[in-house]
């Protein structure tokens, strides 16, 4: 666990010990790598799909996104889907 930030992650620990159903469920992201590669999350929306035991995630504009997909990743407050996966056919 990074350093920084120490009470924030205390507070969602506590919220997964609280929660146990959801420890296996989701997962605290850190968006550093969306950050470093400058995604703009206003225009853009990661998709992802899994191809030969890999994840492959893509970064396209929200436009060009179907809605028959699975949002991932919201942000804050759920008002926006930050990372979206294929929905199963």
């Amino acid at each position: 666990m990074p350093n920084e930030e120490t009470e924030f992650h205390d507070a969602i620990k506590e919220v997964f010990l609280k929660y146990p159903e959801a420890q296996r469920r989701y997962a605290l992201s850190s968006l550093d790598l969306e950050n470093e590669m400058k995604i703009d999350f206003d225009r853009q929306v990661g998709v992802s799909r899994i191809e030969d035991g890999k994840i492959i995630t893509e970064f396209v504009d929200r436009e060009a996104v179907a809605r028959m997909q699975l949002c991932l990743k919201w942000n804050f407050d759920y008002s926006e889907c930050l990372h979206w996966k294929e929905a199963p056919q």
